[in-house]
C-alpha cells in the first residue's frame, strides 16, 4: 500500500494571534489592583511554606489544635549546657549538751549593794526599836539577856530575806541566828566548853540554813540539795564532837544522859555511818 503523505498544517500566525489577544484583554491599572482582594494570597503562602494568617481562615474550616511538645523536645540537647547541680545543704552542728546544774544568773553588783544596804538598815532599825523597849521597860539584860541583841537581828535578816531580799539577807541571818542561840545556851548554863564542837552549829549548819531558806524562796532544787547537805554535815560534826568531848573526855564535867546515854550516842553514830556507806554504794552502782 502506498502511503499517502499527509499535508502539513500551516503554522499559525503568531503576530495575528497576539494582536487579537491584546485587543480582547482588559488593561488593569495599579489603582484597581490596590483596592481588589488578593485572591492568590493563600496559594502563595502555602507555596512558600508560610502558615496563613488567622483572619484568612474561613469560618467553616476548623482551626488545627496546637501540637504538644513531646518528651524528646523538652529534653536538653547535647549542645545545651547542663544546669549546675545544687550544693548539698551544710549540716548544722549539734547544740551543746545542757549542763547538769542549771546556771543561775548572778545579780548585778549595784543591785546586791542596794539589797545589802537595805538589809543593814532594817537590822539597825529593829535593834534600835528593841533597845528602846528595853530601856523604857527597865528590864536588865546585862547578865542573861544580851544574846537577844544577836538573835533578834538574825531572825530579822532571815524573815526579810525570805520575803523580798533573798540570799543577801537569809545567809547572814542564818549564821547570826545560830551564833546567838549557841551564845544564849552557853551564857545561861555556863557551859562554855561547848564551843569545842558547838561552832559546827554556826558554820556549816547556820550557812546551810540560810541557803535552804533562799532555795525555798527561789524554788531552786540544786540549792535545796546544797542547803540540806550543809545542814546534815553541821549536825554530824556536832554529834561527833559531843560524843568525843562529852561522853569520852567529859570536858564540861556534866553527865547529860547517864550510862545509857554514853552508850546510846556511839551506837547512834555507828548507825548513821552505816546508812551513809549504804547510800554511797547505791550511788556508785547507779553511776
Amino acid at each position: 500500500m502506498s502511503k499517502r503523505k499527509r499535508a502539513s498544517k500551516p503554522e499559525p500566525d503568531e503576530s495575528a494571534d497576539d494582536s487579537s489577544v491584546k485587543d480582547d484583554m482588559v488593561h488593569v491599572t495599579p489603582d484597581l489592583l490596590a483596592g481588589s482582594p488578593d485572591i492568590f494570597a493563600g496559594k502563595k503562602s502555602d507555596a512558600a511554606g508560610v502558615a496563613p494568617r488567622a483572619d484568612e481562615y474561613s469560618p467553616t474550616e476548623p482551626l488545627e489544635e496546637p501540637v504538644e511538645p513531646t518528651e524528646a523536645s523538652t529534653t536538653l540537647s547535647p549542645s545545651e549546657p547542663a544546669a549546675e547541680e545544687a550544693a548539698p545543704p551544710v549540716a548544722e552542728p549539734p547544740p551543746p549538751p545542757r549542763p547538769f546544774v542549771e546556771a543561775v544568773p548572778m545579780q548585778p553588783t549595784r543591785q546586791r549593794r542596794g539589797a545589802s544596804s537595805t538589809a543593814i538598815g532594817i537590822v539597825l532599825v529593829v535593834i534600835g526599836i528593841f533597845a528602846l523597849l528595853v530601856v523604857m521597860s527597865g528590864v536588865d539584860l546585862t547578865e542573861s539577856g544580851w544574846p537577844l541583841f544577836i538573835i533578834i537581828p538574825g531572825l530579822t535578816l532571815m524573815v526579810v530575806g525570805f520575803v523580798s531580799l533573798g540570799g543577801v539577807a537569809t545567809i547572814p541571818g542564818g549564821i547570826v541566828t545560830m551564833l546567838g542561840i549557841v551564845l544564849a545556851y552557853s551564857n545561861s548554863t555556863g557551859d562554855w566548853p561547848i564551843w569545842a564542837y558547838g561552832w559546827s552549829l554556826v558554820i556549816p549548819f547556820g550557812l546551810g540554813l540560810g541557803i535552804y531558806l533562799q532555795a525555798l524562796r527561789d524554788r531552786d532544787q540544786p540549792a535545796l540539795r546544797t542547803g540540806r547537805t550543809l545542814l546534815f554535815v553541821g549536825l554530824m560534826i556536832f554529834l561527833i564532837g559531843f560524843v568525843l568531848f562529852e561522853s569520852i573526855l567529859g570536858i564540861s564535867g556534866r553527865d547529860y544522859f547517864g550510862p545509857v546515854g554514853k552508850a546510846a550516842l556511839p551506837a547512834l553514830l555507828i548507825l548513821v555511818g552505816i546508812i551513809l556507806l549504804v547510800r554511797s554504794v547505791q550511788r556508785s552502782r547507779q553511776a
